[in-house]
């Protein structure tokens, strides 16, 4: 999609966001991505939401443009409400769950949010889920609790080991694909479950366990045979990465000696990749 293409959909989406959100807020777009404002003070209430993803899929299925940018309006929406609500962690433990971002998005307010690293790549947040959506928890939020960010993390985690794990398998010549895509925002959280990574590394009988992460409404094993196996994870990561409103990594891992350590497939013009031994 050309400049001038792109500049309209964002035009679009910026009016259609206009017309919704509540009053005394704005929507603003530039450089690719759109912030919501304050009307009056254009105090920045949510910033640095990108276009990116929605671009490239309305490349991709031009005839779906308008669904496609619908659909992103009510996701902005859903977060403005929960950002508009307002929220205690007292007596709200139940409702804490971790979540998935690229280091990327702490980097640009990293005093703002509570959180820890994961991988080079990926951060760990967390949200205070309602039902309706979920609110990325605040460092504010977290002194007026009067909880360390370790307290917040338990509760977190003891609250993602009751969500099921609802798997669905897929061969791929000797390659078996595993995806797990609940249908709660918390898919690619369940990543941060040791008792999982265990199971799908003990049942492993190719070289290789991969795991990919690459938005929060799916994550993916890969049971590896040696480079065709990297080389589809590797496409079946950026595929997933690409076509999503928030991406999180669009490069797969493997897990060696208790960590996730992403690797770049080199595709050369036969096609044969560079295998899980070509690490970054």
């Amino acid at each position: 999609m050309e400049n001038t293409n792109r500049q309209s959909l964002m035009q679009k989406t910026v009016e259609l966001l206009n017309r919704q959100l509540p009053a005394g807020l704005s929507c603003v777009g530039g450089e690719g991505e759109i912030r919501i404002v304050e009307t009056e003070s254009g105090k920045q209430l949510i910033a640095g939401l990108p276009l990116t993803p929605l671009f490239v899929r309305a490349e991709k299925t031009p005839q779906e443009a308008a669904e496609l940018t619908q659909a992103f309006a009510r996701r902005v929406l859903a977060i403005v409400q929960g950002h508009l609500k307002p929220m205690t962690l007292k007596g709200a433990e139940s409702h804490i769950y971790p979540v998935l971002r690229h280091s990327s998005f702490v980097k640009k307010n990293p005093e703002r949010w509570v959180h820890r690293t994961h991988t080079e790549q990926t951060s760990i947040l967390y949200a205070l889920d309602d039902a309706k959506g979920y609110r990325l928890i605040e460092q504010e939020m977290l002194v007026s609790a009067g909880w360390t960010a370790e307290e917040l993390h338990r509760h977190a985690i003891s609250n993602l080991q009751q969500l099921p794990i609802p798997k669905k398998q897929q061969k791929v010549g000797p390659n078996t694909i595993t995806f797990i895509a609940a249908a709660d925002g918390y898919a690619a959280s369940r990543i941060l479950l040791p008792s999982l990574i265990e199971e799908m590394e003990a049942s492993r009988t190719g070289d290789v366990l991969g795991v990919a992460i690459p938005h929060p409404d799916v994550l993916v094993f890969g049971d590896l045979h040696g480079d065709s196996g990297a080389e589809l994870l590797s496409r079946l990561t950026y595929d997933f990465a690409s076509k999503s409103s928030m991406p999180i990594s669009p490069l797969p891992f493997v897990w060696e000696a208790g960590e996730l350590i992403p690797i770049v497939v080199v595709t050369h013009e036969k096609k044969k990749g560079a295998g899980p031994g070509a690490k970054s």
